[in-house]
């Protein structure tokens, strides 16, 4: 009876074992995806505000623009050439934040899974 005690104690202690080291890698990867995705707050910013721009700015002002162009230009000219300016402005900020958005590694937790990796590896 007491070789059975032993060996269930050991395979529970391997057991604990294999949780902890499950827990462990779980809360890394969660870590590591936590402060990428922390990087990508600016980023998300610049776009929030690259739309908002672009409605408040379009809402706010394009009718008066027209206004003024129509004393100068056709109506429907006078409307294309305000969409263009407000478009390129929007166009700009969204540039801006694909460039930003770009340069940030990827939200994934690739460099716990690196290290899973190694540890399987050497002890395998």
């Amino acid at each position: 009876m007491s070789k059975s005690r032993e060996a269930a104690r050991v395979e529970n202690d391997q057991m604990e074992q294999n949780l902890a080291l499950v827990r462990q890698v779980v809360e890394a990867a969660q870590e590591e995806m936590l402060a990428k995705a922390r990087k990508r707050i600016p980023a998300l910013r610049l776009g929030a505000l690259a739309g908002t721009l672009g409605v408040v700015a379009t809402a706010a002002t394009y009718r008066m623009n027209v206004q003024l162009l129509e004393r100068k230009l056709p109506p429907e000219l006078a409307s294309f050439v305000t969409a263009l300016a407000y478009g390129g402005g929007a166009g700009a900020a969204a540039m801006a934040a694909s460039r930003k958005w770009r340069g940030l590694p990827a939200p994934l937790p690739t460099d716990t899974a690196r290290q899973v990796a190694e540890i399987l590896t050497d002890s395998g």
